[in-house]
């Protein structure tokens, strides 16, 4: 063959490209790996399995050296070989079929990217009526912003949570994370109810009757968390009392609380969900001018001293005359223009937490500022930057002039302060543009 004509399987290849080929085609392959339950041979590098992993590295180079093949009977070979992948070609493939192997194959091989692309894609299920899984792999993995959205969630849509398939799964520590919660949004017999489902799954793993006493021993001290004085009356007396589950002196320490003895062993106080609590709100403006032109988004950082939900913004409304109008039935003239009013809110890893459009119809009549209740709360953790995003309008607006940097609500005890956004564009800044206020509740 001619040599001028001869072509190298490295021509015209990246690197990962090439590290990929010799992987594939086992050149050069120093270590073979029996994976899975069938302990399927896979070649591989040393070099390659060392560079990217410290456990590899400590397998090899230890104190203690492997020699000869690696058994690896715990890691599926599907969920091995796309970890190979990640290995030779920095290209990770993770859905949710397999994000749960995937994410204990990156916990044993401390591969801390992997284990955060995997944490994005449960973040999903985390905002569904599989939360209480979701909760429970985050806590396996010690994957604390995952741990903190499921639980958040939770709250907020706790009944339909509970009832779901996963949930009665939850491991007694993530049980007792979610019955500590005061947000909890349903009643203490939904989450009596739910009690006796989960202690009776217990109690069928462990093969076991399900009895009020072996229902108890599964729950442990987490049984002190249920408020018991708040379940129904009704359901307290058939279910409750003749399930076995409290003794004599607990069951009528509860029926003494009806009649206004407060209990010593179990709470009394109301679970309150987000959606129920008090609403407070705080202008950071000091005055009202315009006409203020913009243009792109208008953005501001925002952090508050404590935990709160973010339940809406204050925006300042257009200044300009609006082309369309109607007449009222006096002949006089009312203008009105519909206007679309686009906010996000990304935390500090840029990550979009809320996107929410609402349309409103605008005339003079409506004033100078609008508030803009969010269809659900979004949760914001203290001493932590978040940006608050408005998209262009298209139209001049009012604005706020001698803003405060630091605002405290004076009922509440939250203290908000405000700095400047990069990505805003014209007009918007800490001391002055759009963005009249903010509402939450603690």
């Amino acid at each position: 063959m001619d040599a001028n004509n001869a072509t190298d399987w490295r021509d015209d290849k990246a690197l990962p490209d090439c590290m990929m080929y010799m992987l594939q085609n086992e050149i050069m392959c120093d270590v073979t790996l029996r994976v899975g339950d069938n302990r399927t041979p896979i070649k591989a590098h040393k070099y390659m399995l060392s560079s990217r992993s410290a456990v590899f590295h400590t397998m090899f180079e230890g104190s203690l050296p492997e020699k000869g093949e690696i058994t690896i009977p715990d890691v599926d070979e599907d969920t091995f070989r796309h970890i190979l992948k990640y290995f030779y070609s920095d290209v990770i493939t993770i859905t949710n079929n397999n994000v749960k192997e995937m994410l204990y194959a990156a916990d044993k091989y401390m591969l801390a990217a992997v284990k955060r692309e995997c944490e994005t894609v449960l973040k999903q299920t985390a905002k569904s009526e599989h939360a209480t899984k979701a909760l429970q792999t985050a806590y396996q993995y010690h994957l604390s912003e995952l741990q903190t959205e499921s639980l958040d969630y939770i709250e907020m849509n706790t009944k339909s949570c509970l009832l779901s398939e996963h949930a009665v799964s939850l491991s007694k520590d993530c049980l007792e994370l979610i019955l500590k919660s005061d947000y909890l949004n349903c009643t203490e017999t939904d989450i009596c109810q739910f009690i006796f489902k989960w202690g009776k799954h217990q109690c069928d793993l462990a093969k076991l009757e399900p009895s009020g006493g072996n229902m108890r021993e599964a729950l442990g001290n987490i049984l002190y968390l249920i408020r018991f004085p708040n379940v129904g009356m009704e359901f307290f007396s058939k279910e409750v009392t003749s399930s076995c589950l409290l003794t004599d002196d607990e069951m009528l320490c509860i029926y003494k609380s009806h009649f206004g003895v407060v209990s010593k062993t179990f709470s009394s106080c109301l679970r309150t969900p987000v959606s129920k609590r008090k609403t407070y709100l705080v202008n950071r403006y000091s005055q009202i001018t315009g006409p203020m032109g913009t243009s792109g988004k208008q953005s501001l950082i925002f952090l508050s001293d404590k935990d709160v939900w973010l339940k809406g913004v204050v925006i300042f409304l257009p200044h300009v005359q609006p082309a369309t109008y109607n007449y009222d039935c006096y002949d006089q003239q009312v203008y009105q223009v519909c206007i679309n009013i686009s906010i996000r809110i990304m935390d500090d890893s840029n990550e979009e937490k809320f996107h929410e459009t609402q349309q409103i119809n605008y005339g003079p009549q409506c004033g100078h500022i609008w508030q803009m209740n969010f269809s659900k709360p979004v949760r914001v953790h203290s001493m932590r930057d978040y940006i608050i995003q408005m998209d262009d309008i298209g139209l001049q607006i009012y604005y706020g002039r001698a803003c405060k940097e630091s605002v405290t609500d004076l009922q509440s005890g939250v203290t908000i302060k405000f700095k400047n956004s990069k990505v805003s564009g014209d007009g918007t800044t800490v001391s002055i543009g759009q963005f009249a206020g903010l509402s939450f509740s603690v």
